[in-house]
């Protein structure tokens, strides 16, 4: 019967490759992905590097993220402010009574300067 030929091939071909290809446990080892910590680590390249919050949603990073963990959870770009926000009162708590004073200078697209103080 050709009409099952397909599905024969597939089957022994699959025989074929038992205990051949490695194992599901083999190919996560050495993976420390958790969702915390993605989370954390977002906070960290935030604060660090200076992205923006929308960062979290930019899909050649979700892509990056995907291919390294399938199942990774994503979060928004309104979370990641928020696990800023909270990393910030946990920080601040942490050392009380201290002050840090940033000078940051910038230009518009008209070529206008500003100066802030944080």
């Amino acid at each position: 019967d050709t009409s099952t030929s397909n599905l024969v091939r597939h089957v022994q071909t699959c025989k074929a490759l038992v205990g051949k290809q490695p194992s599901i446990i083999a190919f996560t080892h050495g993976s420390t992905y958790s969702h915390g910590r993605l989370r954390y680590l977002l906070v960290k390249e935030v604060a660090l590097c200076a992205r923006p919050f929308a960062f979290a949603e930019d899909e050649p990073f979700r892509e990056i993220v995907c291919m390294l963990m399938p199942n990774a959870r994503l979060i928004s770009a309104n979370t990641l402010s928020k696990d800023v926000k909270e990393v910030y009162d946990i920080t601040k708590a942490a050392l009380p009574g201290r002050i840090h004073v940033v000078f940051d200078g910038w230009a518009s697209g008209g070529k206008r300067s500003s100066q802030g103080l944080n």
